[in-house]
């Protein structure tokens, strides 16, 4: 590298702002702040990829060339030092990287506390944001030997040429010292937000634990996060920088906009634009205020998704993000994402500000396929979490490990998740974890409603029992459903009004799902002789995927056993509304607590058309089906008494489809961010632990 120079635009003839060659000509300056131990060399060498930009560094004393002062070691004389000697003379921004990040960010606020100009943008890279969470042994008061170690442990090794060097040793470790002490001795001082854009660029093994997200409450402009693949230093990788450096390119590129007033000054902001990345797909989500300022965030997305290859991470909840104004844009394509912002046009009316009323539902048995949640668990983290743990907590109480089931391809595994004693398990654990990962990513509920099976995860939620009574009583009641008589359910589009000369052939109404819509249980004898008769009167009918009658007389041997079972359990009156299936009204402490009714619940009509027509009642705005696939919402569309302005969708893709569980759920998470839902992309954004089949 070129021996640094001077900055001529600097005070005390440039002391403490280095270049590698003046650039007289340039069209913006960028001002790099270093990470705890660093030196400005290794930032000055962004300048061969900003060639319209001088690139300067800055050199605190006690630091790199300025050894034989005494250390700054205090964040308001770190302040000071650079405010001293900084005499910017054209646009410019500040690059801080780590506890770099933190002291641009405080000779900003000194900046503009001084009325002095402030930089057009804040870039900010692996630093946490304040107020900063601290252990109770500070590092800057080891001995060199601890601290050393601490710092391996942190941030990798020395060089060997620094280990072999005793002088360049004991050099080093006064240098990172005097900078991990203003990092532990710092304490912020809350002020009035920064008027500037901020944008944030982390490595994504670490975007979580360093909450960088949060740096989006310091600005009243647009906050933009990026993750970068790497870690604490990713733009240490050529491509991973180049990236980086493409960004701040573009934006210190392009004139400076009139953002007009501040949002902290109750005026307009100018559009959000936040990048994210789960598993293999990428988004994009935009937001404004008004038709104006959609129209900035649809081009900073372009510029940001103008390389393929970018793939942000963590984000801000986006619920935090009052604006009316809003898309979002999936894709595991990366070409197909420039595609798609470059078609954006700003939406045709704002979406309402309220948020939105959302109402889950869960489906029963018979909606299960092999595989189900697999793919889920390898992109989403908060899922698999939650998943992970109902699969533990299931062999614990039950003795019935699922892993082999839901993983397995082969026929064996697939004609196993048909049977009753492990459908059951499989579906209630796939429904709870969908649901506790809606609520992880932000959606409140208002209301609840399952079909059959489906009301028992409902009840887990609402607090009726606990998570391990519920599985451990789930798995009773499917073995002894396991152990009655086999016997076949029917789908027939027929009213209940039309039904008794079916019923009258032996077989029991076990649903009315919709008001045409019902389900007939019986044996394979009656059955048939039901189908026959259908078919004659030119009436469609369908089988579905179950091994017995359920909601049959054929379950009566199995009624005493499960009354005794939940007489067991530690039922409790619901802490949050669901409607009952059996009544088709909202449930009651009574009900909720009586093991009768969970007796009868197996045997009894399941009225889930009046149930949903109770939730309609309701006036929700969003119904979400969580469960496999998407027999309900398909369903509930067909409802005539569906408001035209009611949303109901799926977590989960239909299983036979082109589309993937995270796909299918990541799209429907951008359905309900565009109602208004206040979605946290940040929990979304988390990358997801070992797959499943890895796991003991």
């Amino acid at each position: 590298m070129e021996k640094a120079s001077r900055h001529a635009g600097s005070s005390r003839k440039g002391r403490g702002i280095v270049v590698r060659r003046p650039r007289p000509n340039a069209a913006a300056d960028l001002f790099c702040f270093p990470h705890a131990g660093g030196s400005p060399g290794e930032y000055l060498r962004f300048e061969e990829e900003l060639p319209e930009i001088q690139v300067s560094g800055v050199q605190l004393p006690g630091r790199g060339s300025r050894l034989g002062e005494p250390p700054l070691t205090a964040m308001a004389s770190v302040v000071g030092a650079v405010l001293e000697v900084l005499r910017p003379e054209r646009p410019f921004a500040f690059f801080g990287h780590s506890l770099g990040g933190l002291i641009a960010f405080e000779v900003t606020r000194a900046l503009r506390d001084a009325g002095r100009e402030v930089p057009r943008q804040l870039f900010l890279s692996s630093s946490p944001p304040p107020p900063l969470a601290r252990s109770e042994q500070p590092v800057h008061t080891l001995s060199d030997h601890v601290l050393l170690a601490e710092i391996e442990q942190r941030w990798g090794g020395l060089p060997a040429e620094i280990r072999a060097d005793p002088r360049l040793m004991h050099m080093a470790l006064g240098v990172f010292r005097a900078d991990i002490t203003i990092y532990e001795t710092y304490r912020y001082q809350p002020g009035p937000l920064l008027d500037i854009p901020v944008t944030v660029f982390v490595g994504d093994r670490e975007s979580d634990k360093l909450r960088v997200a949060e740096w989006s409450a310091h600005t009243s402009r647009t906050f933009e996060l990026s993750c970068l693949a790497g870690g604490h230093f990713p733009f240490r990788d050529a491509e991973q920088r180049r990236m980086m450096l493409q960004q701040i390119r573009h934006v210190m590129a392009t004139p400076e906009p009139d953002l007009g007033p501040s949002k902290a000054e109750g005026g307009c902001h100018d559009g959000v634009a936040l990048w994210g990345r789960v598993g293999s797909h990428r988004l994009l989500a935009l937001a404004a205020e008004s038709a104006e300022g959609f129209e900035e965030a649809v081009r900073r997305g372009r510029a940001g998704s103008t390389d393929p290859a970018t793939a942000p991470g963590a984000a801000p909840s986006l619920g935090d993000i009052p604006l009316p104004y809003r898309r979002l844009v999936l894709t595991s394509e990366p070409n197909t994402l420039v595609d798609a912002v470059a078609r954006l046009a700003v939406p045709a009316a704002a979406n309402s500000a309220e948020r939105p009323r959302v109402a889950l539902v869960f489906p029963g048995q018979g909606s299960q396929y092999a595989r189900m949640g697999f793919a889920l668990c390898q992109e989403l983290r908060s899922f698999a979490e939650e998943f992970e743990h109902g699969l533990d907590l299931l062999r614990e109480v039950a003795g019935l490990d699922l892993r082999a089931v839901l993983a397995g391809t082969d026929g064996k595994d697939v004609e196993a998740l048909s049977q009753t004693i492990v459908a059951q398990p499989a579906i209630f654990l796939l429904e709870y974890a969908l649901a506790s990962t809606w609520q992880k990513l932000g959606v409140e509920t208002v209301a609840m409603v399952g079909h059959s099976l489906g009301e028992y995860v409902a009840a887990t939620l609402a607090g009726v029992m606990t998570l391990p009574d519920a599985l451990e009583f789930i798995s009773l009641r499917a073995r002894l459903m396991q152990q009655a008589p086999t016997g076949v359910m029917l789908a027939v589009p027929l009213a209940e009004e039309r039904l008794a000369p079916y019923l009258e052939l032996g077989a029991d109404l076990a649903a009315v799902n919709a008001p045409t819509s019902c389900v007939l249980a019986g044996t394979e004898q009656n059955i048939m002789r039901i189908e026959a008769r259908l078919g004659t009167a030119g009436t469609p009918s369908q089988r579905l995927r179950v091994s017995h009658a359920f909601h049959s007389r054929l379950m009566d041997g199995c009624i005493e056993q499960v009354r005794r079972a939940a007489a067991r359990l530690t039922l409790r009156p619901p802490t949050r509304e669901f409607v009952s299936c059996i009544t088709g009204h909202w449930i009651t402490a009574q009900e909720a607590t009586d093991p009768d009714y969970w007796a009868r619940h197996m045997r009894q009509t399941v009225r889930f058309s009046d149930a949903v027509g109770t939730v309609l009642a309701s006036s929700p705005d969003v119904l979400l089906e969580c469960g496999p696939g998407q027999s309900l919402t398909s369903l509930l569309k067909r409802r005539p008494d569906l408001p035209a302005n009611l949303l109901a969708v799926s977590s989960l893709p239909h299983p036979g489809g082109r589309i993937s569980e995270p796909a299918g759920l990541l799209s429907t998470f951008g359905k309900l961010w565009e109602t208004g839902a206040p979605l946290d992309l940040a929990a979304l954004t988390v990358p997801a632990p070992r797959p499943m089949s890895a796991r003991g």
